[in-house]
């Protein structure tokens, strides 16, 4: 495959990726999001791509390098799919990370 290699953080059902892919082409080395229902979807359209999970708990220097990077918002806390708590201090995004503003 030609073009370049891309990492996905914070992948949720990955449509950022698949965007990425279909302009840039390339190849996802792997995608990062601890959601059990995110990683499942991943794991079905990706079943070949590691998922790093909890990207708090991932030790980078293991990790493949990417020549591009793409990055959801954790937006548990401000979205439909979560609690509403909005970005304040203490709110969860739902993948276990706070977020503080």
């Amino acid at each position: 495959m030609t073009g370049p290699v891309i990492g996905s953080l914070c992948s949720g059902y990955g449509g950022l990726d698949m965007a990425v892919q279909s302009v840039l082409g390339g190849e996802l080395a792997w995608v990062a999001d601890p959601d059990p229902g995110a990683a499942a979807i991943l794991a079905h359209h990706h079943p070949h791509t590691p998922n790093l999970g909890d990207i708090t708990a991932v030790n980078w220097a293991e990790v493949r390098p990417v020549d591009v990077l793409t990055a959801g918002f954790p937006c548990q806390s401000v979205s439909l799919a979560g609690k509403g708590a909005g970005i304040v201090p203490g709110a969860t995004t739902g993948g276990g990370s706070g977020v503080a503003a």
